[in-house]
């Protein structure tokens, strides 16, 4: 067969030509990318966290190890991280905590939640699992990888944690927590397999248990990956939103096709989805039984490279942006310490109106993927850094 051909089977595309136009375009990307070498050269370790930075300052916390996703959960008093596992490190990634407190030591430390390595400890499936039946084993600790994260209520002093699973499978995640800060403890109660060819980014929990996934790509490994990535940037669909329920199992919410749909919200009423689009810098809602002809997407541009989603205590939008395009690639190789640039947004959930609150140069933290919220502090994850940020207002925000 023709080299064009073999291609077109390898990154499952019938037409050769669209696969010729698609290498074109991958071959300007590498040029950019060496273009922008220099940038991200030359740049010296950092220096020490400090945890508890003035207003307006980015701070750091010590002791992660590609902390990509946060989540506050107020009622366990903890900041809940998930630092993924990337293929060129040996071992598994895990689930973190951080007391939140006010009793708690000071400065915060991390410690490792899932897995522990105790399995009557980690693992408890009974009366019945959680999520899918027939998922009656955890995964595997030393392949593990988690990714987004989410929480919600599930009985009494217990949360349900959801948790994007890659490595030794690709799943939805399922964990009870319970005690909080440094009583608290994660158990692992079940999971929902995705289905072929769907790589989840983020998760959200309905308020009637219904789970959100972003359908980020078919892949994310390979020549097969790359391809997909290249297509969101160049505004191609690679995915959408689904939902699953016990008893429907998946389904796509219609019209939330997208570039690279990546951080996923559910409002607190359950009406609403939003998501954000990685390849087209915007952040969409739509109603959680998808769009109609009537009822389109709606969505606000934030520009960058828009990530994880979460709420604040005041009910807006925390959204993160990674903004320096093709040096991001060079983190994506290996490069340490990644001081890539990012902002962070507030967006009004009603009229979609965005404010940048902050942008950075990665200088103190790089590659920030999510923010979260808790008593006036933002906790800032790093997809590829040995710690997290922390930054508070230089003024406080209108209740």
């Amino acid at each position: 067969m023709s080299g064009a051909i073999g291609f077109a089977r390898l990154f499952d595309v019938h037409d050769p030509r669209a696969v010729w136009s698609e290498t074109v375009r991958l071959r300007n990307l590498f040029l950019l990318a060496v273009a922008a070498w220099p940038a991200a050269c030359g740049v010296p370790p950092r220096g020490t966290c400090n945890p508890d930075p003035p207003p307006g300052a980015v701070g750091t916390i010590c002791g992660f190890a590609n902390p990509e996703d946060v989540e506050v959960v107020s009622a366990a008093e903890l900041l809940l991280v998930s630092e993924m596992r990337h293929e060129r490190a040996p071992g598994g990634g895990m689930l973190a905590a951080l007391p939140l407190g006010v009793s708690e030591q000071r400065p915060p430390r991390p410690r490792r939640l899932w897995p522990t390595g105790d399995r009557t400890r980690d693992v408890n499936v009974a009366p019945a699992p959680a999520g899918d039946p027939s998922c009656i084993e955890p995964p595997a600790a030393d392949a593990f990888s988690p990714h987004g994260v989410a929480s919600a209520p599930a009985g009494a002093d217990v949360v349900r944690i959801a948790v994007v699973g890659h490595g030794a499978r690709e799943a939805i995640e399922l964990f009870d927590l319970a005690g909080s800060g440094k009583a608290a403890s994660l158990t692992w109660r079940g999971c929902v397999p995705l289905p072929p060819n769907t790589v989840a980014n983020d998760v959200s929990i309905a308020p009637d248990g219904e789970i959100i996934v972003s359908n980020y790509m078919p892949s994310m490994r390979g020549l097969r990956g790359l391809y997909y990535t290249v297509k969101s940037g160049l505004g191609g669909i690679t995915g959408d939103v689904m939902a699953w329920r016990a008893e429907t199992g998946w389904r796509h919410l219609p019209g939330t096709a997208a570039a690279c749909p990546n951080g996923v919200l559910v409002s607190r009423d359950g009406a609403m989805v939003y998501y954000a689009e990685t390849g087209s810098g915007r952040i969409s809602r739509v109603r959680r039984s998808g769009a109609t002809a009537e009822q389109k997407p709606e969505h606000v541009v934030i520009g960058g490279n828009p990530d994880n989603l979460s709420l604040t205590p005041r009910g807006t939008i925390l959204a993160a942006t990674h903004t320096d395009g093709a040096a991001f690639l060079f983190c994506v190789f290996g490069r340490q310490p990644c001081r890539t640039g990012w902002s962070l947004f507030e967006i009004d959930p009603v009229t979609l109106g965005a404010t940048q609150l902050l942008h950075h140069d990665g200088s103190a933290v790089g590659a920030v993927a999510s923010a979260a919220e808790f008593a006036g502090r933002v906790y800032l994850g790093s997809v590829f850094d040995d710690r997290i940020g922390v930054w508070r207002r230089s003024t406080p925000p209108a209740s």
